[in-house]
């Protein structure tokens, strides 16, 4: 049996979200201002705590606003407070955040920084709330606690930097390639490093797993064929 589907007279003035999504109260979250630098890096983070994150954002994003913040023990067993830019040894300046709209770096008044906990051992998370005050922004995450130095720490702060990902170093170093001088005057190569990547390529990817006796054997292999390469002749010598 199928069912017919009509269409409503809806202008595009009118609203479609779900009433229960108008109404909800809970924390929400986004990554759109978050970005690393030095005191607030990840490079000594471990796999677990990402994890850790993962799991206080979960936690907070199943929690309504309005009980959160009218429970004092709430917030105090959460760490949540206003950012004191004036804290003893604090690392950096709100000034230092240039990478967001100067309306809100300078506008401390409607758009404070708060910071809550990860967990105690696994640092804080910093961000401010956007114009409704129903979406919280990440800014930074303070895994080694630099952002309001502690006393029983003797103010100290600790060394950490950003982490790169693959990808975003592959791109680096593409990128430094493009602008190296070479000896060649008609090379086309460096003008198409610069496109990259072009996002033209729709292969699919595919992932194996080898003991450590077979990629050694790979890495000999490797030397003379792309890994495509070696795929392709794999299958075809596989389908005789």
């Amino acid at each position: 049996m199928s069912i017919k589907i009509t269409p409503t007279n809806v202008s595009d003035s009118q609203s479609i979200v779900p009433t229960l999504l108008k109404s909800a109260t809970l924390w929400s979250f986004s990554f759109q201002y978050f970005n690393q630098i030095k005191y607030f890096g990840l490079d000594a983070s471990e796999p677990k705590w990402f994890v850790s994150l993962l799991e206080r954002l979960k936690d907070l994003s199943s929690k309504e606003r309005a009980i959160f913040f009218s429970d004092r023990n709430c917030t105090r067993l959460y760490k949540y407070h206003k950012i004191d830019w004036q804290s003893k040894n604090i690392p950096i300046n709100k000034s230092d955040i240039n990478w967001i709209d100067k309306h809100y770096i300078q506008n401390d008044e409607d758009f404070p920084f708060f910071q809550f906990k990860i967990s105690k051992a696994n640092g804080r998370i910093v961000g401010f709330w956007n114009e409704s005050s129903t979406v919280f922004n990440i800014v930074l995450v303070d895994p080694l606690h630099n952002l309001q130095p502690s006393k029983d720490y003797n103010y100290t702060v600790d060394d950490c930097y950003p982490l790169s990902c693959e990808y975003s170093s592959l791109i680096k170093d593409i990128e430094e390639l493009s602008y190296k001088p070479t000896g060649c005057q008609d090379c086309n190569i460096k003008s198409q490093l610069k496109t990259i990547p072009t996002k033209l390529n729709k292969s699919k990817v595919v992932m194996g797993f080898l003991d450590e006796d077979f990629f050694e054997n790979y890495n000999e292999v490797l030397e003379e064929k792309s890994f495509t390469e070696i795929l392709k002749d794999g299958i075809i010598n596989n389908l005789k």
